[in-house]
């Protein structure tokens, strides 16, 4: 003969049991689940910090002392302040000098003569900066002769490759 070894049934746990067991049980999920997000999100502060990739590679490359270029098309970027596409040129320079800040990324210039479309001597300058994310901000700005105050041409964001690339 065999014995039976089920144990018998547990006595039902009064409602009020059941909740605090419940409750106990839930808390200690939610307790793992709120741990979990904290881990996820310091996580992405941390990485938040580091530079995106491309601007790693870039740093590198000017700070290796290659011959870095960049290559615009503006067709391709925004809009500063609407988010609209930019006009239809393209251009590109040569990295001659540049300048690192943690707060401003990679920035550099570009200012040379030239005529407006009335044949009128002006010099334009084209600020640029690569920030820590990966975005190209170009500012465009031209001074007439005997002008005192430069007149700006526009602001741009530009998504790497897309409407910027850096080659070296």
């Amino acid at each position: 003969m065999v014995a039976d070894t089920r144990s018998a049934p547990e006595p039902r746990a009064s409602s009020s049991s059941a909740a605090r067991q419940y409750k106990q049980f839930s808390g200690r999920r939610l307790s793992i689940l709120l741990s979990l997000l904290l881990a996820a999100s310091v996580s992405r502060v941390a990485k938040a910090d580091e530079p995106s990739p491309k601007y790693a590679e870039v740093l590198n490359a000017l700070q290796a002392g290659k011959n870095v270029k960049v290559i615009l098309d503006l067709n391709r970027c925004t809009t500063a302040d609407g988010g609209k596409p930019g006009p239809a040129v393209q251009g590109g320079l040569v990295i001659s000098a540049f300048r690192v800040t943690a707060q401003n990324g990679i920035s550099f210039a570009n200012a040379h003569q030239t005529l407006d479309s009335s044949g009128h001597p002006v010099t334009e300058y084209i600020r640029h900066n690569l920030s820590r994310e990966g975005k190209l901000t170009v500012r465009a700005s031209k001074l007439a002769a005997g002008a005192a105050e430069a007149v700006n041409q526009g602001e741009f964001v530009c998504e790497l490759p897309d409407g910027a690339k850096f080659v070296w």
